[in-house]
């Protein structure tokens, strides 16, 4: 074969290696997309089945402490079911009740900071139309902020009609969890082929991080609460109590569950005690769960 031959073949060669490499990358695509649609349209009931057995997991070592004191497995799921539903609505009722009680507060707070802004800003010398013209601006979007709030409405009755289903399919799941959720690894091992007692073993591992994550959890938010609990008793805001609830069970959700408690604790602080009390409130939530969490997280939540 001369040279002329041998740069040919190579460079079929390599055209062909590169038509593989593109069919196989589009395949990957193609796969990734269709498991993406596929875990799309069965959300519905995978977020609810990730749900049950997260809560099954939790607190499947009571209703095995009352199967062992001679309770039916399906009368120990079954109050395991009532004590987490009781919980998750408590926990809602608190923080809608929280705040609408401070609905009124909260508006004449705002209503006295703007008259406080205008009022600063005529001893500084500023131009106080601006914020006429800010307010008159407010003013005049008031009616497209009510057709806004009115389509928010709407995809919120259908986000509860979706919050109702998936609750529903989250507590049929977590019955069923909690009664025969010690099962599973036999049936693992059976339908993948694998040594029962490695999967055994590996159950036992993924139960033991579990407890270990929501023990720590609890852990760091008790002792790390009294830092955030003086400022509010010292200030006397109100809820103090349903605020501290808040403040433990939205520590298992990490970020988002510091969020959610801060804008609770601040809007009320505001409503109570004006902007000094929502900033000195603000302030000790960021050291409560900033680097004081950490350090006692790490320790609590060790390996």
């Amino acid at each position: 074969m001369n040279p002329a031959q041998k740069l040919r073949t190579t460079r079929l060669d390599a055209l062909a290696r590169a038509g593989r490499t593109s069919w196989a990358v589009l395949g990957l695509v193609a796969l990734v997309l269709m498991g993406a649609a596929v875990a799309s349209t069965l959300s519905g009931i995978l977020i609810p089945l990730v749900v049950a057995a997260l809560f099954g997991t939790v607190l499947q070592p009571l209703t095995q402490r009352l199967q062992r004191l001679g309770m039916p497995p399906a009368l120990g799921a079954a109050l395991g079911l009532l004590l987490t539903l009781a919980t998750v609505c408590g926990l809602v009722a608190v923080l809608v009740w929280g705040f609408l009680a401070q609905i009124p507060q909260i508006s004449e707070q705002l209503a006295a900071g703007w008259v406080k802004l205008e009022s600063w800003a005529s001893s500084q010398h500023l131009e106080v139309d601006v914020l006429e013209r800010f307010r008159a601006a407010l003013a005049d979007a008031a009616p497209e902020a009510g057709m806004g709030v009115l389509s928010f409405l709407t995809r919120t009755a259908y986000g509860l009609v979706s919050l109702g289903a998936g609750s529903f399919f989250a507590m049929f799941f977590l019955f069923f969890v909690l009664k025969d959720g010690h099962l599973f690894p036999g049936w693992l091992a059976g339908v993948t082929g694998q040594d029962p007692a490695v999967v055994r073993r590996v159950d036992a591992h993924v139960r033991s991080s579990l407890y270990g994550y929501f023990r720590g959890t609890a852990l760091t938010a008790v002792l790390t609460a009294p830092i955030f609990a003086v400022p509010l008793v010292v200030l006397r805001i109100p809820l103090v109590v349903p605020i501290m609830v808040v403040y433990f069970f939205l520590s298992f959700i990490p970020i988002a569950g510091a969020w959610i408690t801060g804008v609770f604790a601040v809007l009320i602080a505001f409503g109570a005690g004006g902007p000094g009390a929502a900033l000195i409130v603000a302030a000790s939530l960021l050291v409560s769960n900033g680097t004081i969490q950490s350090a006692v997280s790490s320790w609590a939540l060790g390996s």
